[in-house]
């Protein structure tokens, strides 16, 4: 009997699981799939999970029209943290050593997996199959260097991909956004109807994450005057970023925002020295959800000492990146940064500014077909809005 193992949260559980799980199967001819809710995830402590009742019942409701599909409450039965390495050992002491144990994970918990418990446990017990999105490989080498003969336990697979997690489903609810499409529809209707990931009765509805930074933009950051950019343009006023993304609620708000952008890439970074507060917060954001996003800074020049890169942090040839910067104006750091990811043998994927002051930058990045998007955007005037 050959059985897929799909764990995680599923807090809430949404379509791209059920299309991993269903290629998967195909692919490797698996008799069933067993989706497993964890009950108290190791790796994300705190952050408002929902009951193991709801999240159990809603995976039961979105794979029961799949025949080879089932449920498994093994980890919501366990007490104390989930570990992956005793619920592989648990299904081959159930199952005997004949069944073959299909362990499947995507990229970023693959990157994470020598911090798991006895990892190489877990490749002895079964084969670790490793989605991938079209065009990303993973690094086997590294985790090889890491766990000596990982690679030959691993099965990379690549599957369909949409961006979504379920992050961004819990927030798009607390936003009061659809999440039609994004969940399947007696999901949707189970979500709705307990009110879950909701603000607390009767307690006044949240501003999104861009209303508020709007506020924090129009409190900290913008400043009256005459002031020549960087650009060479004379502007009657500035925003100084830097007093948004160096404040601690500022800081929190972009990288989660922009962590909900740039679901799917492998690095991201910009320009020093807007860029680096931010893809530190994202970078930060990214590892307390436990799919951590490696952040990297291009510098204006080389080094002068050490490396002498260009670079700094981390970023892997050939990686699907996110370039990032606090304000576009005529994109002059955000192209510059374009140029020198590139030049690594990098895709850029996505284009990202918090602040579009509208003066040809994202013109040009869209007239090039980068992918561009700002949370805010600002008139000639200073007047700020959602963009």
């Amino acid at each position: 009997m050959k059985l897929g193992i799909l764990g995680g949260t599923f807090d809430p559980i949404h379509c791209g699981h059920l299309i991993i799980a269903e290629e998967v199967r195909v692919r490797l001819g698996l008799d069933r799939v067993s989706f497993i809710p964890a009950g108290e995830p190791w790796l994300r402590e705190g952050g408002g999970i929902a009951s193991g009742e709801h999240r159990l019942q809603m995976v039961r409701l979105a794979i029961s029209s799949n025949p080879f599909f089932e449920l498994s409450t093994i980890e919501l039965e366990h007490q104390g943290p989930s570990y992956s390495i005793d619920t592989i050992t648990q299904l081959r002491d159930e199952l005997g050593p004949d069944a073959e144990l299909y362990f499947i994970i995507g990229p970023d918990a693959l990157r994470q997996l020598p911090l798991w418990k006895e990892p190489g446990r877990i490749l002895e017990l079964s084969r670790v199959v490793a989605v991938r999105r079209p065009e990303y490989s993973p690094d086997l080498a590294s985790l090889d260097s890491a766990i000596p003969g990982a690679s030959s336990q691993i099965i990379p697979i690549e599957t369909p991909w949409i961006e979504v997690s379920s992050t961004e489903v819990r927030n798009r609810i607390r936003d009061g956004l659809s999440i039609r499409y994004l969940v399947p529809e007696a999901v949707e209707r189970y979500i709705r109807e307990h009110g879950l990931y909701l603000p607390p009765s009767g307690q006044k509805k949240q501003k999104s994450s861009d209303e508020r930074l709007l506020e924090i933009v129009k409190e900290r950051a913008l400043i009256r005057g005459e002031f020549t950019l960087s650009s060479g343009l004379v502007s009657p006023y500035y925003f100084d970023l830097r007093r948004v993304t160096l404040w601690p609620e500022g800081a929190h708000l972009i990288g989660r925002r922009v962590l909900e952008l740039t679901r799917g890439v492998d690095a991201i970074g910009g320009m020093m020295i807007g860029a680096d507060p931010i893809v530190a917060s994202v970078a930060l954001v990214s590892q307390m959800e436990g799919k951590p996003i490696p952040a990297f800074i291009v510098r204006t020049e080389p080094k002068k000492h050490g490396t002498q890169n260009f670079i700094e942090g981390e970023l892997t040839k050939g990686s699907r990146v996110a370039i990032i910067d606090d304000v576009i104006t005529t994109g002059g750091s955000i192209l510059r940064a374009i140029e020198v990811v590139e030049g690594e043998g990098c895709r850029v994927v996505k284009v990202i500014a918090i602040l579009d002051r509208k003066q040809g930058g994202s013109e040009e990045l869209k007239r090039r077909g980068y992918d561009f998007t700002a949370l805010l955007v600002a008139d000639e005037g200073g007047e700020v809005g959602i963009a």
